[in-house]
């Protein structure tokens, strides 16, 4: 297609914000070195220009740099003055290629602590980064950082507006659930799946109630739910999971009122771990806009958590994520999403598809060819 774009032409694009004067090395040139040390292991800016001057020949060839590697002054300045918005603009269009290609139409919101970046914070508040992620192909397509002086609620419509979620059904813990962000979520052409809890609590014992009594007292009429069950048996430990689904649109406008108007369906999940004699028992709730059966509703409501399992443990365990202490101007947020690019790059080559992420990264550090194909080719090839 005409408007695909490899990495390095979306890239080149991003506006240098730095004072043409001491300007010796090319913006470019410094965001693929960051890159390239970020899925090398190195979090910090220091050992990451040590490693990079040890390959600086190499380096220069491949990728053709005019002045080689930066001292890690040089990064660190860079990162704290790129202007978020601009790299994100370029994240999001290179993100949008990608997931063209892809069948995912499931996208999971959630925040995660950047925790080392506090404690050189004055006032010691943890950052928050707040992450979109499209379950099933795996790739991160957008972020927002949680402001000192707010939280997640005012941040999710902000993150949502950079994304296209058009035909896409989107899910948020409990947090999200507030009736302006189902609104953005309509008003941009998605679908939600929101889980209900007690910080709703008039809508939360309205549905745990109706739900009780319709299986207690109604029982015929609870058989009648669109229903999925499966069991998981592990060391000992057996997991029940049990869905339904409620959608006459009438019985739950009665029930939650005007003020949901979007919610046409209610799920409800129901979680039992058995270990010997001993077994708890776990409800959850969630609002969909659409009629959906108890299959597609399981595999949102277990989707959901990929972007905690895959995405932030993948940040924290391999990226190092919640040991990055920078946080000086917008280097916490452009070190984020440095680190999301790096992230996706790791799922991208077919080449790399049956390996760990550590075993990916030794190569990108090992052979410089596998990064070299992800920067100048199309990704994913047609």
């Amino acid at each position: 297609m005409k408007d695909e774009k490899t990495f390095i032409e979306i890239f080149e694009n991003l506006e240098d914000p730095r004072d043409n004067r001491g300007k010796i090395y090319p913006l470019i040139d410094i965001l693929l070195l960051a890159l390239y040390g970020v899925l090398a292991g190195f979090s910090d800016f220091t050992n990451m220009s040590y490693y990079l001057k040890k390959r600086e020949a190499e380096l220069s060839e491949e990728f053709g740099l005019s002045k080689g590697v930066p001292s890690h002054d040089v990064f660190s300045d860079v990162f704290r003055v790129i202007d978020i918005e601009k790299f994100m603009a370029l994240f999001v269009e290179w993100t949008k290629n990608l997931a063209l290609a892809k069948t995912g139409q499931h996208i999971a919101i959630d925040g995660k602590a950047v925790r080392a970046a506090a404690k050189k914070a004055e006032n010691g508040n943890i950052p928050y980064v707040l992450s979109a992620f499209m379950c099933g192909c795996g790739i991160s397509i957008g972020q927002k950082e949680v402001g000192e002086k707010t939280n997640e609620i005012p941040e999710i419509p902000k993150l949502l507006d950079l994304i296209d979620i058009t035909d896409c059904t989107v899910t948020i813990d409990a947090i999200g659930t507030q009736k302006d962000i189902m609104d953005k979520i309509i008003d941009k052409g998605g679908h939600f799946c929101l889980q209900l809890k007690k910080n709703q609590r008039a809508a939360f014992e309205d549905v745990d109630l109706f739900f009780r009594d319709l299986e207690e007292k109604n029982k015929e009429d609870f058989q009648k739910l669109s229903s999925y069950t499966e069991t998981a048996k592990d060391h000992g430990r057996i997991e029940g999971r049990e869905y339904y689904t409620f959608a006459d649109t009438e019985e739950i406008k009665r029930m939650l009122g005007a003020r949901w108007e979007h919610v046409k369906c209610i799920g409800m999940a129901r979680l039992t771990r058995t270990i010997g004699e001993a077994a708890t028992r776990e409800v959850h709730y969630h609002l969909l806009d659409v009629e959906t059966a108890a299959e597609k509703y399981m595999e949102l409501a277990k989707g959901h958590w990929e972007i905690e399992n895959s995405l932030h443990w993948v940040l924290d365990i391999h990226f190092q994520e919640d040991a990055s202490t920078a946080n000086s101007g917008n280097a916490i947020s452009n070190l984020a999403l440095l680190r999301k690019i790096a992230f996706n790059f790791t799922k991208l080559d077919p080449a790399m598809k049956k390996k760990t992420t550590k075993q990916k990264m030794i190569d990108f550090m090992t052979d410089i060819q596998f990064f070299k194909k992800l920067v100048f080719e199309i990704i994913p090839a047609k």
